[in-house]
């Protein structure tokens, strides 16, 4: 087998690839520790006592950090190209695509005050506010962060009619106040943009009572205003909050791009498919002991083992599954046989699609028919699954379909 470049291994190991697990760990450990003390020496460092004492410590703090994330964004510059998403591009396109994603332009962010100091001159809370968006970098690593965002991402067109509803109260607490106090209070209520600082205030129940209405139907407007506000507030949270929850009970771990390509029964699948492929996946954590398919259940799903050891009991004898393997369903239509009992043997975090939906993929890509299924159904023990699992130029949408 041919070494890996030594890109592919940076790449394993700032991407958290399999064949360097604990380095991998280590750097992303690193990285963190590096954030949170950035972020505490940019808060502590606005207390002056407290500057001029560890002046010097926060200068080698702020010195070796440029250094290091200068260092990461380069070398993540260097190894975008490795990226199943970047396969068949030129390495500058591939590069450019990535330069372009939040994350990178947060990495950029984070060596920004150098090239501040260098080319002009910086001020002291531009600085810190450069400095503590550092803080951000922590979403690579953070599921919580990447869960929140999925959130907003899949209600983004309920949030977006909730903030039109909301503009729209807004306006017309502005313009009802203007109207019925413009003459009690010109200063304040002059015209409609003077007035929406107060319906803003009171729209989100702040109330910073540098602005209220006089007239008795101010007041009675006022009222009226606080109370929708109140609704129409409660409107994005509740969206969000019920969103938030579901992603963290649909995924016990968030199921990323990156994790599904380094399963090897995904690892050497096309873009299209995967593109097609990962929005049908959904995570699943069981503990150790817990069944995963009972005896005579009839389970509809090939599950993907991303961590942990689950043992099989197949009709040759049990066998135990590691890390890249699959078991359950297959996405033969016409196979009617009952998936062997699956227990875990330790925590195990898998991928797990549904039979339906692994059917519907395959009709889609004939190429993919005999390549996504079990590893127990194959008598070496090892499914073609689990070592093989491409698409040759011929795997494409079947005539009349598209790809997502």
């Amino acid at each position: 087998m041919d070494r890996p470049s030594l890109r592919l291994q940076v790449f394993d190991v700032v991407e958290g690839g399999s064949r360097h697990p604990v380095l991998s760990r280590i750097f992303s450990a690193a990285l963190i520790t590096l954030i949170l003390v950035n972020v505490g020496a940019a808060i502590f460092g606005t207390v002056p006592q407290v500057s001029r004492t560890y002046f010097v410590l926060f200068g080698w703090i702020e010195a070796i950090s440029i250094t290091v994330f200068a260092v990461e964004y380069v070398a993540r510059l260097w190894i975008c190209v490795e990226h199943p998403q970047a396969r068949g591009m030129p390495a500058w396109k591939a590069r450019l695509r990535y330069a372009v994603t939040p994350s990178a332009i947060i990495d950029f962010i984070a060596i920004l005050p150098f090239f501040i100091v260098v080319f002009g001159g910086a001020d002291v809370r531009t600085m810190v506010l450069i400095r503590l968006m550092r803080l951000f970098k922590l979403g690579r690593y953070s599921t919580g962060f990447q869960s929140l965002f999925e959130a907003i991402r899949r209600e983004r067109h309920a949030l977006l009619a909730s903030l039109l509803v909301l503009m729209s109260v807004v306006l017309v607490a502005a313009t009802l106040a203007y109207i019925v106090e413009h003459q009690a209070q010109p200063e304040d209520f002059g015209s409609i943009p003077q007035a929406l600082w107060w319906a803003i205030e009171t729209v989100t129940t702040v109330g910073y009572g540098d602005v209220v209405p006089k007239t008795p139907v101010g007041h009675v407007i006022g009222g009226i205003t606080m109370i929708t506000g109140i609704l129409m507030i409660a409107l994005p949270i509740a969206i969000i909050g019920s969103s938030f929850a579901e992603v963290i009970r649909q995924r016990s771990f968030v199921v990323t791009f990156g994790l599904v390509v380094r399963m090897p029964m995904f690892a050497r699948l096309s873009t299209d498919v995967l593109h097609d492929l990962l929005p049908l996946l959904r995570a699943m954590t069981v503990e150790a002991g817990t069944p995963i398919i009972e005896p005579g259940q009839g389970d509809d799903a090939l599950y993907g083992i991303a961590e942990g050891v689950v043992e099989i009991d197949a009709p040759d004898g049990r066998k135990r599954l590691t890390v890249g393997e699959s078991f359950g369903a297959s996405a033969d239509i016409a196979d009617r046989s009952r998936p062997s009992p699956a227990l875990a043997l330790t925590r195990a975090k898998l991928l797990v699609i549904d039979r339906i939906d692994l059917i519907h993929l395959v009709a889609r890509y004939p190429g993919l028919a005999g390549r996504l299924k079990p590893d127990v159904e194959d008598a070496a023990g090892l499914g073609e699954a689990a070592g093989v699992v491409s698409v040759e130029p011929g795997d494409r949408p079947a005539s009349g379909q598209d790809s997502a």
